[in-house]
């Protein structure tokens, strides 16, 4: 059996890919498994295991057609021809499309695997996406406020594999001789990361290191690129005591063996990062700007994750900041107070003012998440992302959702009685998501009135009908604008309606009712989620939805 990878995405997310390539070896015994990068981080995969072989897509040879040179053009249109024969000429039996992208799709298409997890471009150039998983992970990478569901959870999820490791796994060839000074802790600090603006200044990592020297006996190891020197050079003009600069002098290889020899990484959501992971080393990452700690953070346990608590985080990638308010709020100080927890387990004194510190553990779904060492500010963003990552697991495999567990991390995010703190917010959602029925439940009417008049040859009603479908779905989206911490239930409606192939009118209005079907069911599956977080505020009369607020619970006004 051969087995193809599509991961057309960076360093990291071939590293966090790893575990998926586990996997797939582990379901199937004796299968070679391939797999398909990008040749600008080609040289990640010679810390994967479990890769067979290696197949690379060439950005240099590829750039003609992406500037539209007219006189390189034959020359990039024959490179692709010859490279999908050959990928096509390996026959597949099955092909794993982690890429949710346009070009990821068209290259799942043009392999002609014997099957495709994922989504793939058909012979019509609608985007197809059949597994419900494959979905929700095209949806989360454009809705992202929604999800808080690791990427290296995702990518098996989207194979049809169950999330049962607990860590990243990379090669470590032999060890990395360090020439320094012998010191009780050995950290490392990355500086670098894929975007400046997801770069916290170096001049905050040497302070840093200027307060953890003095109270720690610490060798420091300065990691990074060629291209990070600059980075390095800003760092060392503020500290320099005990700092072994290797930054420019290793390869991948050498990076690996490098961390799984250090107490501590500290970094920015960078490849790195994920290195330290697979070679179980515990990892203090600065998230900024677009990084997500929810979707690429540190996977694996025990692991510290700070994020900015300010309402533009995390912003769009369409986004040019003129102010990087979000490299000033994580303060030397509280990340120097954090390495010492992670040290030397020094109490946190600290409330964290102005950030959010997360820890990340296993969830009872074997699935990563992240908790916060202390109570969050309550927001309708964060709230619907806890019962998103309640109700979607369950609801995508047929599951029953673990009430209980639900109710208790919402009181570990939020703190005690948030409920009945924020009861009228909570309640309002209610309100918020009937009127998106209300919208489905048209949809869904119209549909059977289509096929109707199609069954009795009324063509002429057909199209009255099919405007008001159209309209129908204008407000649907509206609705998705107006409550963006909900959008991410009409961008799932949406890209169903996508993968319906054109076809028989009839066979499409029976597909699109579905479609509308489904809508009702997930949001009254979250309606009833928001009962039951108000269950006990009600005494158990939460299903007499329209009265009043118990007094006995908020005391007689």
């Amino acid at each position: 059996m051969k087995i193809l990878v599509i991961n057309l995405m960076r360093f990291g997310d071939i590293i966090q890919s790893e575990p998926l390539l586990r996997g797939l070896k582990k379901r199937y015994p004796g299968a070679k498994i391939h797999l398909l990068v990008y040749s600008s981080f080609a040289s990640a995969t010679a810390l994967i295991p479990h890769v067979d072989r290696v197949h690379i897509i060439n950005l240099v040879r590829m750039s003609g057609l992406v500037n539209l040179e007219k006189r390189v053009l034959p020359f990039v249109f024959a490179y692709l021809i010859n490279l999908f024969h050959k990928l096509r000429d390996e026959r597949f039996d099955l092909i794993v499309n982690i890429t949710p992208s346009n070009i990821g799709g068209l290259t799942a298409a043009l392999c002609h695997g014997k099957e495709i997890y994922g989504g793939y471009i058909n012979q019509k150039g609608i985007r197809v996406i059949d597994n419900p998983w494959a979905r929700y992970f095209y949806i989360v990478c454009k809705v992202r406020n929604c999800n808080n569901i690791n990427l290296v959870d995702l990518f098996m999820k989207e194979a049809m594999l169950t999330p049962c490791f607990k860590s990243l796994k990379v090669k470590i060839e032999k060890p990395y001789r360090m020439v320094g000074k012998n010191a009780q802790y050995l950290v490392a600090l990355h500086l670098g990361a894929s975007r400046k603006n997801r770069c916290w200044p170096p001049e905050n990592f040497a302070e840093v290191a200027r307060i953890l020297k003095k109270e720690l006996d610490i060798q420091f190891i300065l990691l990074g690129t060629l291209q990070e020197k600059v980075l390095a050079e800003r760092f060392l003009k503020h500290f320099s005591l005990d700092c072994l600069n290797l930054v420019g002098k290793t390869d991948l290889k050498a990076l690996a063996a490098i961390l799984s020899q250090v107490n501590l990484l500290i970094c920015n959501d960078t490849g790195p990062m994920h290195v330290a992971c697979g070679v179980g080393t515990k990892v203090i990452s600065i998230f900024l700007a677009t990084a997500n700690p929810h979707e690429t953070g540190p996977y694996g346990e025990g692991h510290l994750v700070i994020e900015p608590e300010i309402p533009c985080y995390p912003c769009d990638y369409a986004v040019e900041c003129k102010h990087y308010y979000c490299h000033r709020v994580i303060t030397p100080d509280v990340v120097a107070i954090l390495v010492k927890h992670a040290l030397i387990g020094e109490p946190l004194s600290t409330d964290f003012k102005g950030i959010r510190v997360f820890y990340s553990r296993f969830s009872n779904d074997g699935m990563l998440e992240l908790f916060p060492l202390k109570p969050l500010y309550w927001t309708i963003d964060r709230f619907v992302m806890l019962l998103w990552r309640a109700f979607f697991p369950a609801y995508l495999e047929g599951k029953s959702i673990d009430i209980e567990d639900m109710l208790d991390k919402i009181e570990q995010y939020f703190g005690k009685e948030v409920t009945r703190k924020k009861y009228l917010e909570i309640k309002r959602q209610i309100d918020i998501l009937d009127e998106l029925i209300f919208f489905a439940k048209n949809g869904e009417y119209y549909s059977k009135k289509i096929i109707e008049h199609l069954e009795m040859g009324n063509f002429l009603f057909v199209s009255n009908w099919l405007n008001l479908l159209k309209e129908t779905d204008d407000y649907i989206r509206a609705w998705g604008h107006r409550n963006p911490a909900w959008k991410g239930l009409t961008e799932f409606f949406f890209l169903e309606r996508l993968s319906v192939e054109e076809g028989d009118i009839k066979e499409m209005a029976e597909k699109n009712k579905e479609c509308y079907l489904r809508l009702m069911e997930q949001t009254r599956g979250f309606m009833e989620l928001i009962k039951n977080c108000l269950k006990e505020v009600y005494h158990d009369c939460y299903s007499e939805w329209k009265g009043n607020v118990c007094f006995s619970c908020f005391g007689k006004s």
